[in-house]
């Protein structure tokens, strides 16, 4: 039995390391790339969860002719206890539904991004943030107060798209979910390292200096948030299949917005290598806390439940603190198919004088901490 736990807490782990992965390379190279402080992630993640509660047990119900007669939100448990009894004999209808709900997911919320980025980004600044986080919030209390789109303040059951693979269900899906991952990863460490990088990194630093020169920065960053918008929501829709559920009051701000942005401060901003890190790090503490604060209840002199909070606290201080720049600080980006030895020697050949590289070494976070 305690094989068994620990397995499912490996599996748990893993699943919702590559969840927050997702957000957390979008939010990284929408801010750190481009500057643009999106604190209205959530709204991307609720957005693909909205999707595949509102439409995919609709769909089967259609299709498999469940219980027509009846309310589909007030007896949605027993409709998709009906449909997943379908689903375990029919893979090609559970595949083929997860994958309509991925790309719906990604052109709607493709969509929404452009409605939501393009009335607030020529906005810099507080403004920005407030008004990305007003747009989350009222999608998220639409998902609460619209009863018929996912049950309102209870939550509407997903199908089980994966039914059919039996005792390798959650094996299967972790997989499933890995790939996906792993091809947001790649697209985006392909497009930090193209000259579209190069380009939005100017508008991040100065986009007056990016304007002055012809660049369209408006532009540059609506399409930006619209496609981190998208592959954004693809965390939303594993999620829902995941846990067969959509809650829209899990969508909230701590969860998927602010827990995001701690762990791409702890990896470091502007690498994907950073977020990664970072995601890695703080999903295993949570996971560890949440797993273990029963068991040292008797040792902290306070309310147990707090414990999380505490410590996502206070390592947000100990990363201001002590190391802002994160665990692995942004450096010059090599953009693909540039020799830079041979543009070097270029230049030396025509008398222009190239500054040498100095390493510096910098303080370790002991000798900071005894110097303070």
């Amino acid at each position: 039995m305690t094989n068994e736990i620990i397995i499912q807490w490996i599996m748990d782990l893993i699943m919702f390391f590559l969840l927050y992965l997702i957000v957390t390379m979008n939010l990284n190279f929408m801010y750190g790339y481009t500057g643009i402080p999106h604190f209205g992630i959530s709204l991307s993640v609720a957005g693909g969860g909205y999707v595949v509660g509102a439409l995919s047990g609709r769909i089967l119900r259609w299709w498999y002719n469940v219980y027509p007669e009846l309310d589909f939100m007030y007896e949605n448990g027993k409709i998709t206890d009906q449909i997943n009894l379908y689903l375990a004999h029919d893979p090609a209808t559970g595949i083929g539904l997860f994958l309509f709900m991925v790309v719906l997911s990604l052109v709607l919320n493709a969509c929404l991004g452009y409605i939501v980025s393009r009335p607030a980004i020529r906005l810099t600044g507080s403004y920005l943030i407030i008004v990305l986080i007003g747009m989350a919030e009222a999608v998220r209390v639409i998902g609460m107060n619209y009863y018929p789109l996912v049950g309102g303040t209870f939550w509407v059951h997903v199908p089980d798209a994966f039914a059919w693979m039996g005792s390798f269900r959650r094996g299967g899906y972790l997989l499933i979910a890995g790939l996906l991952t792993l091809g947001v990863f790649l697209l985006l460490q392909s497009l930090s390292t193209s000259p579209l990088a190069r380009v939005v990194k100017a508008i991040r630093e100065n986009p007056v200096s990016a304007e002055c020169v012809g660049k369209d920065v408006v532009g540059l960053r609506t399409r930006i948030v619209v496609l981190c918008s998208a592959l954004t929501s693809m965390a939303g829709v594993l999620y829902g299949f995941y846990i067969h559920a959509v809650l829209s009051t899990s969508y909230t701000r701590a969860t998927w917005t602010f827990y995001p942005w701690l762990m791409f401060m702890v990896g470091g901003v502007g690498n994907n290598m950073g977020a990664t890190v970072g995601t890695f790090i703080f999903i295993t503490l949570r996971r560890l806390i949440i797993f273990y604060k029963h068991s040292i209840e008797a040792y902290v002199p306070f309310q147990v439940q707090w414990l999380e909070q505490i410590m996502i606290g206070v390592m947000l201080l100990l990363i201001i603190i002590f190391r802002p720049q994160g665990l692995i600080p942004e450096r010059p980006t090599k953009m693909r198919g540039l020799n830079y030895q041979q543009v070097e020697e270029e230049i030396r050949e025509k008398g222009i004088k190239v500054p040498e590289k100095q390493v510096k070494r910098e303080d370790t976070i002991i000798k900071r901490l005894l110097r303070k």
